[in-house]
C-alpha cells in the first residue's frame, strides 16, 4: 500500500473573500483594522499593500514578524515618511529592495561629519577652527628653545620633522550597512529622479538601481530596451512590469529564459491579447499563473485555463474576480471527478486539492455549492 505523504501547508496564498477584502481600494478602515490582525500571511501582505490603508495601521504593521508584510509596508505609496525612516533600520534584505524602489521615499540629504557648531570663548566670541581643535603644531624647535612657553606647544611640536615619506594608508572600509544605505540612496533617485539622471543611474554597478530605473513609468524606450538585456533577472522583470513598456520590447521579454521575467509579463496589463494567450500555454505553472491572475485577460482565455491542471492556476482563477461563472464549474467538475479522487487516494497533491476546494467553497455563494 502506497504511503501517504503528510500534510504540509501550501505556501500559494489562498484566494478567499478576504483576501479580496484586503486589496480592494474601497474596504473601510474598521475592515482593514480586522483583516491586518489575521492568522494568514497573505492577508495581512495584502492589507499592508492596499494603497487605502491607513497611516495609523501602516505603522502598526511595519512592526509585523513577517519581513512579508514589512516589505509591503515599504512599498506602499501610502506609508508615512516616519515609518519609512523606521524602516530603513530593518535587517531583511526583502525589506531594503521595497524600500529602494518605493517612489515616495523622501531624499534626505545627510548632515555632513563635520557639521558641528562652532567653538566659542568665554567672552562668547567664535574661536577659529585651529585654536578651537587644540594647541598649535607651528612652533619650531628654536622658538622653544627660545624660551616660549610650554603651555603653547606640544610633543610632537619639538619633535623633529622627519623628511621620510609617509607611509601608504589603506583606504577605510566602507561598513555593509553604510553600503547598503547608498544603494537605497541611489535607487530612490533613480525611482524618483527626473528622466535624463535615468542614464546614469541604469549604468549603476549596483542591480538594486538598475532595477529602480527599470520600473520609472517616466523612462525612455531606448532606456528600458537595454534595461531588458540586463543580465540580472530581476531588472528585466521589473522591465516587464513596467506599464511604459512597448509591445515589441514585451514581446523580447515573454521569451526569456528566467519564468519570474515571463511571469511579469503576464502579470503587465499592457501586454497585448496574443502575447498573453502564448503565455497562457507556457511550461511552467507560475507564468500561467500570472495570466490567470491579470484583470485584463479576457474571458475566453480564463475560461480555457480552467482545464489546466496546477493547482495554483486554478487558486489564481478562483481569486480572479474576472473569472465567468462557467469557469469555476469546471474547475468545481474537475475535482469532483475520478481522477480528483485518485489523486488524493494515491497522496498525490492532496494539499493543493484541499486548498482549491476550500477556496472554490468560500468564492461560490451557498445556493451553488454542492
Amino acid at each position: 500500500m502506497p504511503t501517504r505523504r503528510p500534510h504540509q501547508p501550501t505556501t500559494d496564498a489562498v484566494p478567499d473573500p478576504d483576501l479580496a477584502a484586503a486589496s480592494s481600494p474601497t474596504t473601510a478602515a474598521p475592515g482593514l483594522e480586522r483583516l491586518a490582525a489575521h492568522a494568514d500571511i497573505a492577508v495581512r501582505s495584502r492589507v499592508a499593500a492596499n494603497p487605502a490603508c491607513p497611516p495609523p495601521l501602516l505603522a502598526e504593521l511595519a512592526s509585523d514578524r513577517s519581513a512579508r508584510v514589512r516589505a509591503q509596508v515599504a512599498a506602499n505609496p501610502s506609508t508615512p515618511p516616519e515609518v519609512l525612516g523606521l524602516l530603513q533600520k530593518d535587517r531583511s534584505q526583502q525589506v531594503q529592495r521595497r524600500l529602494a524602489a518605493n517612489r515616495t521615499v523622501a531624499q534626505a540629504s545627510p548632515v555632513p561629519a563635520d557639521a558641528a557648531p562652532a567653538a566659542v570663548d568665554a567672552a562668547g566670541e567664535p574661536v577659529p577652527a585651529r585654536t578651537a581643535r587644540g594647541p598649535s603644531l607651528t612652533v619650531t624647535p628654536t622658538e622653544v628653545a627660545r624660551g616660549a612657553p610650554a603651555s603653547t606647544t606640544d610633543a610632537a611640536a619639538v619633535a623633529p620633522i622627519s623628511t621620510a615619506p609617509a607611509p601608504p594608508t589603506a583606504p577605510p572600509r566602507v561598513a555593509a550597512a553604510d553600503r547598503q544605505r547608498e544603494i537605497r540612496h541611489r535607487a530612490t533617485r533613480a525611482a524618483t529622479g527626473p528622466p535624463e539622471a535615468l542614464e546614469r543611474l541604469a549604468r549603476d554597478p549596483a542591480r538594486e538601481v538598475r532595477a529602480a530605473a527599470a520600473s520609472n513609468a517616466a523612462a525612455p524606450e531606448a532606456l528600458l530596451a537595454r534595461l531588458a538585456g540586463d543580465w540580472d533577472a530581476r531588472v528585466r522583470e521589473q522591465a516587464a512590469l513596467n506599464p511604459s513598456t512597448p509591445p515589441e520590447l514585451l514581446e523580447r521579454l515573454g521569451r526569456d529564459w528566467r519564468s519570474r521575467v515571463r511571469r511579469a509579463v503576464a502579470a503587465n496589463d499592457s501586454t497585448p491579447p496574443h502575447l498573453r494567450s502564448r503565455l497562457a500555454r507556457d511550461w511552467s505553472p507560475a507564468v500561467r499563473t500570472g495570466v490567470a491572475a491579470g484583470t485584463a485577460t479576457p474571458a475566453a482565455l480564463l475560461s480555457r485555463l480552467a482545464r489546466d491542471r496546477s493547482s495554483r492556476v486554478a487558486l489564481a482563477l478562483i481569486g480572479n474576480p474576472e473569472t465567468p461563472d462557467a469557469a469555476l464549474e469546471e474547475i468545481a467538475h474537475h475535482l469532483s471527478g475520478a481522477r480528483a479522487h485518485l489523486r488524493s487516494v494515491l497522496g498525490i497533491g492532496v494539499t493543493g486539492t484541499l486548498a482549491v476546494r476550500r477556496a472554490l467553497a468560500r468564492r461560490r455563494p451557498p445556493a451553488a455549492q454542492p
